[in-house]
């Protein structure tokens, strides 16, 4: 992912795939609701504590990777 936009839309969908509520993964990784729904939205900023968090309670990891000549 190279951009809040991309990693808000993925939490999203795996919040959804999850047939999780944002009132209950916020809970689930000790977030709010709405830094949650800021996130999901693409919005720059928050801690990286609570992403961090809201990637756990996904039960997935963030991976850096280089990136190719070219893109």
């Amino acid at each position: 992912m190279r951009t809040v936009g991309q990693l808000g839309f993925e939490v999203r969908r795996l919040r959804e795939t999850a047939a999780m509520t944002q009132a209950e993964l916020a809970e689930l990784a000790g977030v709010s609701r709405r830094w949650l729904g800021r996130l999901e939205g693409g919005h720059e900023g928050g801690e990286l504590g609570n992403l961090m968090r809201v990637v756990r309670a996904l039960g997935r990891q963030l991976r850096l990777e280089s990136r190719e000549a070219g893109s």
